[in-house]
């Protein structure tokens, strides 16, 4: 469940970003302010798509890490055989035998998003913010943005599916509520 919870909010800032590109090609973009582009995007990592924040992309990471491979506890960590024990009941090991293709399509995904993001995030704050529009540049921005929101959502929704059908609220064994 965490890990959809750090999904979603990915898929969330995913959406803002793509809107934020299209808002601009339409011209419905407001001008820059005076204060400079975080007042104009807005203070907070996802109204802004994580766009403006270095930092967001590997705190994202860093949270699908620890939901994935969870550090062990302390007390595990006592002994050789719990530490090991520990380590291998993750969730990525989980994942690796009971739904190997949803791992693969979540790694994919999100490295796919990661990188799209780390490659564009100058170019693209510098043209949302600039007054003339390069039309050309933000269709594209606009098509892998997009892209890569798909993906996102598409993995969101195999888990979502996933969750509910192994692990369903208030149903019985036989299907009775």
């Amino acid at each position: 469940m965490e890990l959809f919870a750090v999904l979603a909010a990915w898929v969330d800032a995913a959406e803002q970003t793509e809107r934020m590109i299209r808002q601009k090609i339409a011209g419905e973009s407001e001008p820059r302010r005076a204060t400079g582009i975080r007042a104009y995007f807005g203070s907070s990592v996802h109204m802004t798509g994580g766009l403006d924040n270095t930092g967001i992309i590997s705190q994202i990471s860093e949270e699908f890490r620890q939901q994935l491979t969870p550090m062990v506890s302390l007390i595990k960590r006592l002994t050789p055989e719990q530490r090991r024990q520990a380590a291998r009941r993750t969730l990525r090991n989980m994942m690796s035998v009971y739904c190997p293709e949803l791992l693969s399509d979540f790694e994919k995904a999100t490295d796919r998003r990661r990188e799209w993001v780390e490659a564009n995030r100058a170019a693209l704050m510098k043209a949302l913010a600039a007054p003339d529009v390069d039309y050309q540049s933000l269709r594209n921005w606009a098509e892998e943005a997009q892209e890569t929101r798909q993906g996102l959502q598409n993995v969101q929704e195999e888990l979502s599916s996933l969750i509910r059908d192994k692990f369903p609220m208030g149903v019985d064994s036989l299907g009775r509520q």
